[in-house]
């Protein structure tokens, strides 16, 4: 294809178009997820349209470039300077901007998406096809409105300066086209509002239920942590007023651990944080059945509860001694005598996780909703088993939406690089400084805008058919009286016409019409004639003056011989020939002996019958056809000789200069006579010896210079058998 001449009204028009795209795809319209509205590709369909192809891509990569600033993916360069380039294309051969526009989409705008998601974007399976969807939606919609835009303001299409790339349309194509895309509009954006607002109403139920399930949640852990607080500190207000013995205090540990069996364990420490009675008591035993000296000096649980004096509650860490599963401990100090200054110990109640994994269950939301508690450490204290999440480690996560909009909360903890959010979420923090996260995950959202896309791009498909369809023959209806009248006129001949439009369903106004063109068509008819015979005599005249001229332009009116340019054009034909043949070239230069004194003598009419009878003799010496005999210029005459005999050649021009010589002339004013001879300068070469006729020219007219410098009236000729040799 050829890149056409830069026009810089279009430049310009198509430079102002991009920056309008460009500020306008700065600001992408939300509707749900990734999917954003693209308004300022409208600018670029306008352009390709009326400016063309290449315009339209100046266009689109300055609107892409706003799309580049906002979503960060090079990809927008390709996929919408390839739909400028295409559109523009289709465009000049007549097709529609919103059909070509779904032509693009389906043969290539959606496989390229594909590809660049598969291959270079970290995409989800679960998103591409609702992703790859709402593009080729959206690339419909402002198709659509740059339609609009252009069917309102027809002014614009004199943009293009290119008229011959334009094609007409019959009216039945056109109102097709513009039911079509009205019809195509309306659904588009009717089927994008439903879809908002019925997605915007799903994130609404899905948001709370994500926040009665946390409410209910963080109720029930709230619950089950104040209970088990509760108990420790009763225990130890308690264990403050008794006197009991170490045995004594060991049974009333086990009792109120039979009574609270959430407790993993359950234990007690004197002030130097010797452990002195637990539950179960098999813990304080080693395997033969001996007391093990157990300390719980460095424990926080210890240090916070006896140095502080409060009430404690850990954060979650590896049991030691009393087995190795990840614990929360509760703790409290009890005092001696019940006396605040005195603390006689701690008790410790050593907290069951696996209470929240029945809370979980109990949930009865099963694998849609998926819970996380951390402490205030932010580690992890408990999560949904399918969630593989470990236990006391720091909870990471990425809750950064990136291209995503929707009034959800989102959240990756599994890849925390992907574009694309895994879940919803909601949290909360509970009273004790712990956070709780219910999450759900995104896809099914996702899956349901999906399939809300698909609904909508399955009923445009249809009703672009059904469109084309009944619109098709509703305009046919219409417009068969006209194309009847349209192909009557356009038969341009002598017969009779008929009247082909006479029945009721032809319209009053159709039926006046076909009567005046036909009346028309009679006096055109005998215009044509008249103007056809003038037109056949004037295209003789004008071929008989231009074969007059043709004649002038290439010959001498004075000796009717071809003048210098017609040799000078032809010889470059005649060198190829000889060189294909490897044959010699003779070029003479002939100048008349004192011409001058000629036309002093007899008179300028002497001099020109005297030119005339020395072409004659010329033509009738050198009449091969492939001879050039031609006037130089003045007195002087050049021949162009091919296949030429090198042995014969200087006897052959000597020949003509003794005819010359024996010649009378009789003056054309009186009844003098005289005679004229001439100098004869050649050259015989190879076809070889040069391309340029300047350089066998030259030599020649040296060898004429010699010849007038020895006497005149004779011939003197180079033989060159070497290019090389100037001899």
């Amino acid at each position: 294809m050829q890149f056409p001449i830069i026009n810089k009204k279009n430049l310009l028009i198509a430079l102002c178009f991009g920056l309008l795209g460009m500020v306008i795809n700065c600001y992408p319209i939300p509707i749900f997820a990734n999917v954003q509205l693209v308004l300022g590709n409208t600018f670029t369909v306008i352009s390709a349209v009326l400016l063309g192809p290449w315009y339209g891509l100046v266009t689109a990569i300055l609107s892409a470039s706003g799309l580049m600033l906002t979503w960060g993916s090079p990809h927008v360069y390709l996929l919408f300077c390839t739909e400028a380039i295409f559109i523009g294309i289709a465009r000049r051969k007549g097709l529609f901007p919103l059909y070509s526009s779904g032509i693009y989409w389906l043969a290539l705008g959606m496989p390229l998406t594909y590809i660049y998601m598969v291959t270079l974007a970290d995409f989800p399976d679960s998103h591409m096809l609702f992703a790859i969807i709402k593009q080729s939606i959206n690339g419909l919609i402002y198709a659509g409105l740059a339609s609009l835009f252009i069917l309102f303001i027809p002014n614009t299409w004199q943009l293009n300066d290119t008229k011959t790339n334009q094609k007409r349309r019959s009216f039945n194509a056109q109102v097709t086209y513009f039911m079509t895309l009205m019809i195509t509009l309306c659904l588009l954006l009717s089927a994008l509002t439903f879809n908002y607002l019925f997605l915007k109403k799903q994130q609404e139920l899905l948001k709370r239920n994500l926040t009665d399930t946390t409410e209910h949640i963080s109720t029930a852990t709230e619950q089950y942590l104040n209970e088990h607080k509760m108990v420790i500190d009763y225990a130890a207000d308690l264990i403050s007023l008794t006197t009991s013995s170490y045995s004594e205090l060991q049974q009333v540990l086990i009792k109120l651990h039979q009574h609270y069996p959430s407790f993993i364990t359950m234990l007690l420490a004197d002030t130097d944080a010797q452990v002195i009675a637990a539950s179960p008591s098999s813990i304080m035993l080693n395997k033969t059945g001996q007391p093990l000296d157990l300390s719980i000096s460095d424990r926080d649980y210890f240090i916070e509860s006896f140095y502080n004096q409060r009430l404690f509650v850990s954060p979650v860490f590896k049991g030691r001694g009393f087995g190795d599963e990840s614990i929360i401990a509760i703790s409290a100090p009890f005092y001696h005598n019940n006396d605040q200054s005195k603390v006689s110990g701690i008790i410790e109640g050593s907290l069951d996780l696996a209470f929240f994994s029945k809370i979980d269950n109990q949930n009865g939301t099963g694998d849609k909703e998926f819970i996380i508690i951390v402490d205030n450490n932010n580690n992890i204290i408990y999560s949904t088993p399918s969630l593989n999440l470990s236990t006391h480690v720091e909870f990471t996560y990425s809750n950064e939406k990136g291209n995503y909009r929707t009034s959800l909360n989102v959240i990756n903890i599994h890849n925390l690089t992907a574009t694309s959010p895994e879940y919803v979420y909601i949290s909360n923090r509970l009273n004790n400084g712990w956070k709780l996260y219910v999450l759900q995950p995104l896809s099914p959202l996702v899956k349901t805008a999906e399939t809300q896309m698909l609904g909508t791009y399955l009923m445009l498909f249809i009703s672009i058919i059904l469109t084309f369809l009944i619109s098709s023959r509703v305009c046919r209806l219409l417009t068969n009286s006209l194309e009847i009248v349209a192909n009557q006129f356009g038969q341009i001949s002598g017969t009779e016409l008929k009247e082909q439009i006479d029945n009721e369903s032809t319209s009053e106004e159709v039926y006046n019409l076909y009567k005046s063109l036909t009346a028309s068509k009679r006096d055109l008819l005998k215009h044509q004639l008249e103007l056809e015979e003038t037109v056949a005599i004037r295209t003789d005249e004008l071929e008989k003056a231009n074969q007059k001229l043709l004649a002038l332009v290439d010959k001498d009116p004075l000796t009717g011989l071809y003048n210098r340019r017609y040799a000078e054009d032809r010889f470059d034909s005649l060198l190829d020939f000889c060189l294909r043949g490897e044959h010699a070239i003779t070029i003479a230069i002939l100048d008349l002996d004192y011409f001058k004194q000629v036309n002093d003598s007899y008179g300028h009419l002497a001099g020109d019958e005297c030119l005339r009878v020395v072409s004659k003799l010329l033509k009738q010496q050198f009449k091969r056809d492939t001879d050039i005999v031609s006037r130089y210029g003045g007195e002087e005459f050049i021949l162009i000789l091919p296949l030429s005999n090198a042995l014969k050649i200087e006897q052959h021009l000597n020949h003509f200069r003794e005819q010359l010589a024996k010649v009378i002339i009789n003056s054309p004013t009186d009844e003098q006579h005289f005679s004229v001879t001439t100098s004869i300068g050649a050259i015989t070469a190879n076809a070889n010896f040069s391309k340029d006729i300047d350089h066998w020219i030259k030599v020649a007219d040296d060898n004429l210079y010699k010849a007038k410098e020895q006497g005149r009236n004779k011939v003197i000729i180079d033989v060159i058998n070497d290019p090389s040799d100037p001899e």
